[in-house]
């Protein structure tokens, strides 16, 4: 009887625990989301100013109406609503509304080199989001299953994020932990002899979990040729980072756009030939008139130089608080990691895209950041530092805001619901002090966050991933390293 009385108390204990637990994260889920819109009721942003990414500059902002997660009216002093408003937001003169900004090459991993990668997708989400970035497109993902499951936790709600459009693995050798792909290497992930239905059922596979776009890295120009192919005809767009090694498994640029490649990512003279390629012109002509997206990742391969060169304008935050104390110690003895490029690479990765733009690209340039990867530097304000490293090179302001937001909704092809703040799209709203066509560093102070016409306050989503990033300890370290499947 006794016996039977313990089990009895230990399983009403465990019961406890767990509602504990699940009640927990519903306050937590909750304390952030500040003010959800639900269907009986809208909400009045007023006063402040309006870039909508549709119009050229900035405009008084008359009244923005947002009801069920969507803008249901624009300018509504101009014209007569008969929405009903249940709650009112009056901005300052010196605040901007601006559209939920779009990272196209996101990661949602932590590099900590010594031990394969650790995946912080909450964490990572949530500095996202506190960041002004609503949506994200995972730019080749090690556990893609995870990264999906975290998609889904957000989409219900159940978790606060950015929008996940994932990408799922990538489609080459590279997934295959760094390795380079040569004739002699028995790359199990991706075989030497993958057949061409094989790559066709792989890209199958990942668009039917939803996957919208897809990323090329280390395939030869026969499997590149299939994989594009295969993704066009599920709907999906592609990407690719060309030309990184040497051998029979790189692909040509000139080559990927005629396959009809939809974006290019990092450099456009990757595998031409040199730094400053004769070709370069020809190339940019090529990319526009097919039009190809580009991904620059300025501060990413020119980060530190820039860092050094400009000081607090890159660095304005102490990203380290973030980390766990465990990884804040990792990261001390593995010290500051190499520079991604050397200095005239990355004077010529400045040139590449200011020939762009000027050609006639800047419909066609995109805001990514390939953050967190080998650095001590965290997404969400890595976006921040693309921005400004983007005026730095000499694009114009609205030529930026355009980038990060419309731009990418295009090159995702979800512009029919994000990029720009227009009737009937979803209520992606960021509100900024300052005037971003002036500095767009004033996009950094962000006094609010509205993803899906719910409101969050940035300051919280940021106290509340403090601390977080990484593993807490050896044993948690080792749970997370990098473990490649077969694909047969």
């Amino acid at each position: 009887m006794n016996n039977l009385t313990e089990i009895i108390h230990r399983k009403c204990f465990l019961y406890l625990c767990l509602m504990m637990l699940f009640l927990g994260l519903w306050i937590e889920k909750n304390s952030l989301a500040q003010s959800s819109i639900n269907e009986s009721e809208s909400i009045l942003i007023q006063g402040g100013w309006l870039i909508d990414s549709v119009n050229e500059g900035r405009r008084r902002n008359s009244g923005i109406i947002i009801q069920d997660g969507k803008i249901a009216a624009i300018d509504i002093n101009k014209g007569k609503s008969s929405i009903a408003v249940s709650r009112i937001i009056n901005l300052s003169d010196s605040e901007t509304i601006l559209p939920g900004m779009i990272d196209m090459h996101a990661h949602y991993n932590f590099d900590l080199v010594d031990v394969g990668r650790v995946e912080e997708v909450i964490n990572n989400g949530i500095i996202f989001l506190a960041n002004g970035v609503t949506s994200t497109w995972s730019a080749g993902e090690y556990y893609p299953e995870r990264v999906i499951k975290q998609r889904d936790l957000i989409e219900s709600g159940e978790k606060v994020g950015p929008r996940l459009f994932n990408s799922g693995p990538y489609f080459g050798a590279f997934r295959c932990e760094y390795a380079i792909k040569t004739a002699e290497d028995d790359c199990l992930a991706w075989p030497n002899d993958i057949s061409e239905q094989e790559i066709r059922n792989e890209v199958n596979k990942w668009a039917q979990q939803g996957v919208i776009s897809i990323k090329i890295k280390q395939a030869s120009p026969g499997e590149a040729k299939v994989i594009i192919e295969q993704a066009h005809k599920n709907g999906m767009t592609t990407t690719a980072h060309l030309a990184n090694y040497h051998g029979e498994y790189d692909v040509h640029l000139r080559d990927a756009i005629l396959m009809g490649l939809d974006r290019v990512e990092h450099r456009i003279t990757l595998g031409i030939g040199g730094e400053r390629s004769a070709d370069m012109d020809q190339m940019i002509k090529l990319m526009i008139n097919n039009q190809v997206y580009y991904d620059p990742n300025i501060q990413m391969y020119g980060g530190i130089t820039l860092r050094k060169e400009l000081g607090a304008e890159m660095i304005w935050a102490d990203e380290s608080e973030y980390f766990t104390p465990y990884a804040q110690e990792l990261l001390k003895k593995r010290g500051d990691p190499p520079p991604e490029s050397t200095p005239e690479a990355f004077k010529q990765r400045l040139v590449e895209l200011n020939s762009f733009y000027k050609q006639g690209g800047e419909d066609l340039i995109l805001v990514g950041t390939d953050e967190p990867v080998y650095t001590t530097l965290l997404p969400g304000f890595a976006y921040h530092r693309e921005l400004y490293a983007m005026s730095y090179v000499g694009i114009p302001n609205m030529s930026i805001i355009r980038a990060a937001t419309i731009n990418g909704a295009r090159a995702l092809g979800v512009d029919d619901e994000l990029g720009s703040i227009e009737i009937g799209k979803i209520a992606d709203i960021i509100v900024a002090e300052g005037d971003p066509l002036i500095d767009i560093k004033s996009i950094r102070n962000l006094k609010f966050v509205i993803k899906d016409g719910v409101y969050y306050d940035p300051t919280m989503l940021l106290n509340s991933a403090k601390g977080k990033i990484g593993p807490v300890d050896s044993e948690d370290h080792l749970d997370w390293e990098l473990k490649i499947r077969p694909l047969r």
